[in-house]
């Protein structure tokens, strides 16, 4: 195999880029089920942590370890937890970057399609910002590994076995990090048979049996675990998630999948084009070759399968299929790219505005949308800070009611406590799984449960500021 060297630029760029996009912005304080994640990491044993569904409805007990692993070093605190999202993600980049550069065989190909996967949003914004979405993160780089690891199966025969070991080790952490991991093995079989078809060899080898096998076994150990852990499954709901078999759902999710991923990314390939023609060019798209479209498209469509029957749509869904979609951009840049070798001018600048303009305007709207969470963050860390600072000490078995009267769009509350989230974030913050807690409009009934005592506060607005006053004790 003829291996094409790493451009380190391109490296050093794509890390600058993502540190300067979302380092500014991380770690302002836990939102959502980080709570439940973490508190679950802190006081369930590791035994229930691998075998049940934690923090969720989903089993991915990886995923549990590493928050196991952030509560032993950090104690809650969301900065570092954030940067770990940040640095996973940065290194599934760079991983998509390599998968590339062995696939499509040119630099620039990498290059866009590790940039287009960069500029993903909003799934690139949760997955980042959102600690909670840890799992999607380490499933995608196991995954990744994987496909990088059946490269060099397919291309290095002496060392085929050990190749074939590493596909089924990174296969079966993607699996156990996160459920959707499960189409690595579908992921895999794309890979093999792509390169293969691009080398004129037979599709299939004896040692695909073996592999296959393997791999299978690895997802029956994981369906059989599963099936025992508490997930949802399309016989089993959750109050908040399900599965359909509906038309409707199938069509609405796929096309709100397609647009996040290939919808975003053709923009950026429109403004390619318009780039190369202003600087006199004319691009080359027909000679994008049939089967990397079909790589794309393949691997697109196992990466979105296990989310389109689903009740929700999480913009984090989008954020596997969109390696299948980020190829099929790489393989457009590098068709417009064959040929030219036209060198930097004065007028550079000018010729790549179209690029630019849509570059920064991605940015600009990752950046927005990573501001919900800075508020989210930012109010919920007051919130506790001030109620902690008000009630340094609770009693056991204490429900803890937080009240207000109307919704606060601009600081976003009670947007980041959303369902039962205020009860783990009382937990955590006493330590004491004893406690309970709601966030509350006034006039809301609610139960505070039997042989419970019961502390207020409410959520006010002082000078513009979010603050907590403690209006009862009993």
């Amino acid at each position: 195999m003829r291996k094409l060297p790493v451009s380190p630029s391109h490296l050093l760029l794509l890390v600058v880029f993502q540190l300067a996009l979302y380092l500014p912005l991380i770690g302002r304080g836990l939102v959502f089920d980080d709570f439940q994640h973490v508190y679950s990491a802190a006081h369930e044993p590791i035994s229930h942590g691998l075998t049940r569904v934690q923090g969720g409805p989903f089993y991915d007990p990886v995923a549990w370890l590493a928050f196991k692993l952030d509560w032993m070093l950090w104690r809650g605190r969301s900065f570092p937890m954030a940067a770990e999202n940040l640095l996973v993600h940065i290194a599934n980049t760079l991983l998509l970057y390599l998968l590339a550069l062995g696939l499509l065989k040119s630099q620039a190909a990498a290059w866009w399609t590790a940039l287009g996967f960069a500029l993903l949003f909003p799934a690139n914004t949760w997955t980042v910002m959102y600690i909670a979405t840890r799992a999607h993160l380490l499933s995608t780089f196991s995954y990744l590994a994987a496909l990088i690891a059946a490269l060099w199966y397919v291309h290095t025969p002496r060392n085929r076995t050990l190749a074939g070991m590493i596909v089924i080790v990174c296969s079966s952490l993607s699996m156990f990090a996160k459920e959707n991991g499960v189409t690595v093995i579908a992921a895999v079989l794309i890979i093999l048979v792509h390169q293969r078809q691009s080398l004129k060899q037979k599709i299939f080898r004896p040692a695909d049996i073996l592999l296959s096998i393997a791999l299978l076994g690895s997802l029956t150990v994981y369906l059989g675990m599963r099936s025992q852990s508490g997930a949802i499954s399309p016989t089993v709901p959750d109050e908040n998630y399900n599965y359909a078999l509906s038309a409707t759902r199938l069509v609405d999710n796929v096309l709100r999948y397609t647009w996040r991923t290939y919808g975003l990314l053709a923009i950026l390939a429109a403004a390619l084009t318009a780039s190369q023609c202003l600087r006199g060019l004319r691009p080359s798209l027909p000679s994008v070759r049939g089967r990397d479209v079909w790589l794309s498209l393949t691997l697109f469509a196992v990466g979105v399968a296990p989310f389109v029957l689903l009740s929700v749509r999480s913009a984090t869904y989008s954020y596997l299929p969109g390696i299948g979609a980020a190829l099929l951009l790489g393989a457009v840049a590098r068709s417009l790219h064959a040929g030219n070798r036209t060198p930097w001018t004065r007028h550079a600048w000018l010729t790549s505005s179209p690029v630019l303009l849509v570059v920064g305007m991605y940015a600009a709207f990752t950046v927005g949308q990573s501001w919900k969470w800075v508020r989210m963050g930012e109010v919920s860390r007051a919130v506790l800070d001030q109620i902690a600072m008000h009630q340094p000490e609770v009693e056991p078995n204490t429900f803890v009611a937080l009240k207000y009267s109307d919704v606060d769009r601009e600081h976003r509350f009670p947007n980041g406590f959303p369902g039962r989230t205020f009860s783990f974030a009382v937990r955590l913050l006493y330590n004491d799984s004893s406690l309970d807690g709601s966030v509350i409009r006034h006039g809301e009934a609610y139960s505070i449960g039997e042989n419970r005592r019961e502390i207020q506060f409410e959520y006010v607005l002082v000078n513009g500021k979010p603050t907590i006053r403690k209006i009862l004790q009993n």
